[in-house]
């Protein structure tokens, strides 16, 4: 059943961006927001097939597991900054902050991540993520 959505979503991704520093900037506020708002199907549609995630935490956690886990997402805010984008051909690399708050304002966290994309589509999608934590100092 997963995998029939997966497939309906896939094949719905009707955004594009362009090849662009500023298109790689744009396609990660939208994955920012496809986090925020539970939206299960602009997600599918940014993360690749083969997409890993390796959290804060050490885990690497697969596509299929970050989609399925969306649903029970904690609500918060999501603030990227410092964002650097790169483009190398169809590869996109994506360096920032991201501040995540709580829906009483309250900082959660912040990572310093590291995103790769590759051109699919007329699209970026996400192939892989690796987060970071600042520590409090």
């Amino acid at each position: 059943m997963l995998s029939l959505l997966l497939a309906a979503a896939a094949s719905a991704c009707t955004l594009s961006e362009p090849p662009t520093p500023a298109g790689l900037r744009l396609a990660e506020n939208r994955w920012v927001a496809a986090l925020e708002a539970r939206d299960g199907r602009a997600l599918a549609c940014r993360l690749a097939p083969d997409f890993t995630d390796s959290t804060w935490r050490g885990d690497l956690v697969r596509r299929a597991a970050v989609l399925a886990a969306l649903p029970s997402r904690p609500p918060s805010r999501l603030a990227l900054s410092e964002l650097a984008a790169e483009v190398h051909g169809g590869v996109g690399i994506v360096h920032g902050i991201n501040t995540q708050t709580s829906a009483d304002g309250k900082t959660i966290g912040r990572v310093r991540f590291t995103d790769v994309f590759v051109r699919a589509g007329g699209r970026w999608q996400a192939l892989s993520a690796q987060e970071t934590p600042i520590l409090s100092k």
